[in-house]
């Protein structure tokens, strides 16, 4: 009885752990979803419309897909895409050219084409689904410069966009489009930058070759410098503004000044600098090789007996001790009781009332202790006047 009881507890026993085993080998597996992917395919992706396609300017080509209706006694309806001929293949009917008609013009060609062939009576109704995709060719002074990927509502803009723009010497007022029959567009993409005129931004089509020309430093180029993002060289249009290219190009870094900008002219030989004031900028006219300086904010310079000489910057309403303070306070030889105050405009003014102004600069001198005694203590100058005067006793014999 006891053999049978310990080989009953031994089978279940077994059981258990066969039952937890194909448990674990029949759990169903949960699938892995992948996250979906952004990286859509071209031909997945919808086009960016700034308005609804005009079906009498847009011109189909290889690509397109259309929507196609055929009214009879049935009703057809057939998505469609326009071959690589240029053709719409309709099941049933035939083969029907459609490319570079507009949709108003092909939905009339196509109803001509089903009547005459299938249809006597039919009325056909024609619609865009989704325009096409074509290569477009850009060249010339971009960062990379190739083929890109562009539909019939996009704008010369996103070409640029996808050669990761123009380089910094592109003659941007002088963009050619050169069409696939010969023809050329002069674009001034300034203007499209300034006012948003889209006559300076205009559509692309298949064949179209982008150019944007390089400028030359000597003739068109100025020099940029100072709290700005992008320093270094840049092609200036004819008789641009200071204010316009500000406008079109200039990122400013959060220290710029825009009361402080210099621009440096090569006049008769001699480099003349002026100081250009924000209600100047629009009528400084530019002129090649010159140098314009984004200066930094000018901040409190506080010099001489401190702690910490340095420059600080400025904060409205701080009073010349605050200053004093930044730069760590005075050491044991200065007095700010002394204190003088340069102003960018030369005037000197002192005392420690005296209103900071920005470009300031805070003088600490030496006490006049200091000036005639130094490090001395009170009893070396008197052990140094004693010998002085013994010496002097003892020379004239008194």
């Amino acid at each position: 009885m006891k053999h049978l009881r310990m080989s009953l507890l031994l089978l279940l026993f077994i059981s258990c752990l066969w039952a937890q085993d194909f448990g674990r080998m029949k759990q169903p597996e949960v699938d892995k979803e992948e996250s979906p992917s952004f990286d859509m395919e071209l031909s997945e992706r919808p086009a960016a419309l700034e308005q609804a396609v005009d079906p009498t300017i847009y011109i189909l080509g290889p690509g397109d897909e259309i929507g196609l209706s055929i009214l009879t006694s049935e009703v057809f309806a057939y998505p469609l895409t326009v071959t690589p001929t240029g053709d719409l293949f309709i099941p049933g009917v035939g083969v029907c050219h459609v490319a570079g008609l507009t949709i108003t013009d092909a939905m009339s060609s196509v109803q001509k084409f089903v009547r005459d062939n299938t249809f006597p009576g039919a009325k056909t109704y024609l619609a865009l689904l989704k325009p096409r995709y074509f290569k477009v060719l850009v060249t010339g002074a971009v960062q990379t410069p190739g083929f890109v990927i562009e539909t019939p509502v996009s704008r010369l803009d996103d070409a640029i966009y996808q050669v990761d723009g123009f380089h910094q010497l592109a003659k941007e007022f002088e963009i050619r489009i050169i069409h696939k029959d010969g023809t050329e567009e002069l674009i001034d993409y300034h203007k499209y930058i300034l006012a948003g005129d889209l006559e300076s931004n205009p559509t692309l089509i298949e064949g179209d070759h982008v150019q944007v020309p390089f400028g030359e430093l000597n003739l068109n180029g100025i020099v940029v410098r100072g709290s700005i993002t992008g320093a270094g060289y840049d092609i200036i249009a004819p008789k641009e503004t200071l204010g316009n290219y500000i406008q079109r190009q200039v990122v400013f870094e959060k220290n710029a000044d825009l009361k402080n900008v210099t621009l440096s002219r090569m006049i008769n030989g001699n480099i003349n600098h002026m100081v250009i004031l924000p209600e100047e900028f629009q009528s400084t006219i530019l002129q090649s090789q010159d140098e314009i300086n984004f200066m930094w904010e000018r901040g409190v310079l506080v010099t001489g007996f401190v702690q910490n000489p340095g420059g600080f910057s400025y904060s409205p309403g701080y009073s010349v001790s605050d200053y004093i303070a930044l730069a760590g306070g005075n050491t044991r030889d200065g007095n700010p009781r002394l204190v003088s105050i340069t102003h960018i405009d030369g005037d000197t003014e002192k005392g420690l009332r005296t209103p900071v102004l920005r470009g300031d600069v805070i003088y600490i001198p030496r006490t006049r202790k200091d000036i005639y005694i130094g490090d001395m203590s009170i009893l070396s100058v008197i052990t140094a006047m004693l010998t002085i005067y013994l010496t002097y006793l003892s020379a004239t014999g008194k």
